[in-house]
């Protein structure tokens, strides 16, 4: 007779640990941030009445009114004949995007576990947010790129630098000073906002970084080019064949975003067979969430492959979280034509 089988267990750490930590990281998220920066500021492009109809807006069009700039003509007589050119209007159709996340949850399967149920719940969320917030930075990359200005009145812009693409390209020997030109090629087209917005990929880090940090003590003070700049930095921008860091930069109010949720989680309901709707917002996300909950009995014998046999008619939980959102840009007639306050940028060998 021996307890030797008994004495020979394993050793478990009690969960949660540390071990998983750098498993469980989660990106930035530096679009998003610029872009939620100026919606919400005071020179934002979104205003309260259009944030208010875009709550309401589920299945109807949203439109925005604008107006065109237009052209005055200087004669050099007087004239009894008076004639003037008449203004021009348009809409703007706001455009949505629906997005959703489904979370489920066998709760049995936590009764014996050393994972419990309240983390691996969190930890699903706070993945789905990760997720719904990369989603949005792609979005915004794409909107940033298509509205992204075709025209330059700057010399500095032209002639300095070259434009390839519709995108401003500086060479290693031309970086002391570009974030001191920025300001001066969006004078060029009129865009006078102190706040300027750089919103770059992690490539553009270290150059931001050497000059930022060069102060009095050394042989040339560079810091004087980042007054009123804004810089965030995202892994959702790609570096093109050549570049060595590629991004954006903007006056404060160039881009906004709306949201609104589903009906349903608007006026909270609940259904006869349980499923209840609601308005939450979730920690790490920037807009209130639609929600749908329900419960049901299911058969969880065959989850994970083994193990579970005896969940033939078990609990299950589900979560649905959604919403939809839109990216709006200035209101610009002829891209092809006009300037747009958003550059693009890139820095090459």
């Amino acid at each position: 007779m021996s307890l030797i089988a008994t004495y020979l267990q394993d050793i478990r750490v009690n969960h949660p640990s540390n071990l998983d930590k750098q498993e469980l990281r989660t990106t930035r998220v530096g679009l998003l941030e610029m872009a939620l920066n100026q919606t919400n500021g005071s020179n934002s492009i979104i205003s309260p009445d259009l944030q208010d109809k875009a709550k309401a807006s589920e299945g109807r069009n949203l439109d925005v009114p604008v107006m065109k700039k237009g052209t005055i003509t200087i004669e050099n007589t007087r004239s009894c004949t008076i004639s003037g050119g008449e203004s021009d209007s348009a809409l703007v159709r706001v455009v949505w995007k629906t997005v959703r996340v489904d979370i489920a949850m066998v709760k049995a399967q936590y009764a014996k576990n050393d994972v419990k149920y309240l983390y691996d719940l969190n930890k699903k969320i706070r993945e789905s947010v990760e997720a719904l917030n990369v989603e949005m930075e792609t979005d915004l990359e794409v909107a940033l790129d298509a509205n992204k200005s075709q025209v330059y009145n700057s010399t500095i812009a032209t002639a300095k630098y070259a434009i390839v693409a519709d995108t401003i390209q500086a060479t290693e020997a031309q970086l002391d000073f570009f974030f001191n030109d920025v300001d001066a090629i969006n004078f060029a087209d009129d865009f006078y906002n102190d706040s300027v917005y750089v919103v770059g990929n992690h490539t553009v880090m270290p150059y931001v970084s050497k000059f930022i940090n060069q102060g009095g003590g050394n042989d040339e003070n560079q810091q004087f080019q980042f007054a009123g700049k804004n810089f965030t930095f995202t892994n959702r921008i790609a570096n093109g064949v050549g570049v060595n860091a590629t991004g954006y930069f903007m006056p404060d109010g160039s881009i906004g975003m709306l949201s609104r949720v589903a009906i349903d989680a608007e006026m909270g309901n609940k259904a006869t067979d349980g499923t209840e709707w609601s308005k939450e917002m979730i920690p790490g996300l920037p807009f209130p969430v639609g929600v749908m909950y329900k419960s049901s009995c299911s058969d969880q014998s065959a989850l994970n492959g083994s193990g579970l046999e005896h969940l033939e008619a078990t609990m299950v939980e589900h979560w649905q979280l959604s919403y939809d959102y839109a990216i709006l840009t200035p209101y610009n007639s002829d891209l092809a034509t006009l300037p747009s306050s958003i550059r693009k940028f890139e820095f090459i060998p």
